[in-house]
């Protein structure tokens, strides 16, 4: 018997298991190695498409399916497929057409399953195709033909509280999901798509007692994994929401975030309630 047997850590990427550059320490590296022999279940619970998240593949491999575009669809890394998803509705371009209108400093990605599509560039989305080393793609939103996952609207951070207050305001409101996911990235989504209710269902999957999954994170698009798991967890430098719903809130993700909470987990810090 292992001492993390059937228990399901699912992590956020950006600011949480990553460090501000994009790495995973050589703590939080041995600690996930440590936790995996031990018999535990680990894996990313990130807004990234399967392709971006692969990034973190150069400093740990996850032993279960990934969460991936914020909670629309889990992704299976052994064999390369996706094994759950949702997309938006045909609809959801009614919105895009929208924002497009009413905002000019929005730039504007969509999400498929097999391709990410660059519809309206600005500062933000180049970066953002640079960082995960997307394929130049440039397409006009109304010629993708493949299901959209997921689209995000990027813009300065000062920018971002028109939008979200305009939509808000919008009869889109309710229909979908919206949700900031950076400083930076305003996200469509289908209904009930979050991270909570995937990795829910990816505990479901594994035959995991959702009173044994662990959530990691610190941005609003977490709030939903922090608050459904079994055990939520914040890092330190986690927006106010996320420490406000979270069991406990461990170091920044700096500071070997991960490393800490399992040595917390294995010292009886954190319990899990079965």
């Amino acid at each position: 018997m292992g001492k993390f047997d059937n228990i399901l850590l699912c992590t956020d990427l950006d600011d949480t298991l990553l460090t501000t550059d994009k790495k995973v320490s050589a703590e939080n590296q041995k600690a996930i190695e440590y936790f995996q022999t031990e018999g535990g279940i680990f894996t990313f619970a990130t807004g990234r498409m399967p392709h971006g998240a692969r990034l973190a593949l150069d400093f740990v491999t996850p032993n279960a399916p990934i969460v991936c575009y914020n909670g629309a669809g889990i992704f299976d890394l052994n064999k390369n497929n996706m094994i759950w998803k949702t997309s938006l509705d045909k609809d959801s371009i009614e919105v895009v057409e929208m924002v497009e209108k009413e905002f000019n400093f929005a730039g504007i990605e969509i999400c498929g399953e097999d391709n990410v599509y660059f519809s309206r560039m600005n500062r933000i989305v180049y970066e953002h195709k640079a960082i995960e080393r997307f394929p130049d793609n440039f397409v006009d939103y109304h010629d993708v033909t493949e299901p959209w996952i997921k689209v995000l609207f990027m813009q300065e951070k000062e920018e971002v509280a028109q939008l979200r207050e305009f939509i808000a305001g919008s009869h889109f409101a309710d229909k979908y999901e919206f949700i900031q996911s950076s400083p930076y990235y305003y996200e469509l989504l289908p209904k009930n798509a979050t991270k909570g209710n995937a990795a829910l269902q990816l505990a479901d999957i594994l035959r995991i007692p959702h009173e044994r999954v662990i959530g990691v994170g610190d941005n609003e698009n977490d709030l939903s994994l922090v608050k459904q798991a079994g055990v939520g967890i914040a890092v330190s430098n986690a927006v106010n929401a996320i420490k406000d719903v979270a069991d406990y809130i461990t170091v920044d993700n700096n500071s070997h975030a991960i490393s800490a909470v399992i040595s917390a987990l294995a010292n009886g810090i954190i319990s899990i309630n079965d």
